[in-house]
């Protein structure tokens, strides 16, 4: 309970000191008076950073309502965060147009190029051959060394630019992503995800999300045409 009252210090100390210093911000030190859209996007960021130490999280809206800004800027946060619990290491992985067969590999690219495990000559072993259970057994070892590195926990943050791409694949594929939160890797891992829309079964029990996600809905913002998110 203690480690848990500190956290929580810590975690709103952080909140506090967010925004200013960069056009990506969503928000800014002090909001304007009566900026309700401000003052929403930090209320987001704080539940947010709250959510993930126990749960994964779902960010549904249409295009151009930031999910893929958002899912930067938490990058951000979560690299800077001094958790007393957990050191968080947050990777961004953009899924929108990965075919099926390279799924796993595309996950791995990401993760070992982003937290600096190998360079691009090896990362490119991977290939349409490597699948799930590579994938487990390498997240394993990324999370061993990221502990002694660290000195602390550390919790792997995938932040997923169009989970919703996985509608498209054989629903067996859906449950091999789902298994990797599970059993050994289910203290260490953790999942940010985006979606315009995703496949509503994941809320009935036979689904491989079921009781997997909490989901936010983004309200649709006001951006410049053809910007991404």
């Amino acid at each position: 309970m203690n480690v848990l009252r500190a956290s929580a210090r810590a975690l709103t100390r952080f909140v506090r000191r967010l925004g200013g210093g960069t056009s990506g911000d969503f928000f800014s030190r002090e909001a304007p008076s009566g900026d309700t859209e401000q003052a929403d996007r930090e209320r987001l960021i704080r539940r947010i950073l709250s959510t993930i130490h126990n749960n994964s999280i779902l960010l549904c809206g249409e295009p151009g309502s930031g999910k893929t800004d958002l899912l930067l800027h938490l990058r951000g946060c979560l690299s800077d965060l001094d958790d007393p619990a957990a050191k968080f290491f947050p990777v961004y992985i953009d899924l929108r147009g990965v075919p099926e067969r390279l799924l796993f590999a595309t996950v791995a690219d990401a993760v070992l190029g982003q937290l600096a495990f190998a360079p691009p000559s090896k990362v490119s072993r991977f290939g349409s051959d490597y699948g799930h259970r590579h994938l487990a057994n390498d997240f394993r070892g990324m999370i061993l060394t990221l502990t002694e590195r660290s000195l602390k926990p550390a919790r792997l943050v995938l932040l997923v630019d169009g989970i919703d791409e996985l509608n498209h694949y054989d629903p067996r594929t859906t449950q091999r992503v789902r298994s990797l939160f599970m059993a050994s890797l289910a203290e260490n891992l953790v999942m940010v995800a985006s979606a315009v829309e995703i496949d509503k079964h994941w809320e009935q029990e036979g689904s491989p999300w079921y009781n997997f996600f909490e989901e936010i809905e983004l309200a649709p913002a006001h951006r410049e045409p053809n910007h991404p998110g």
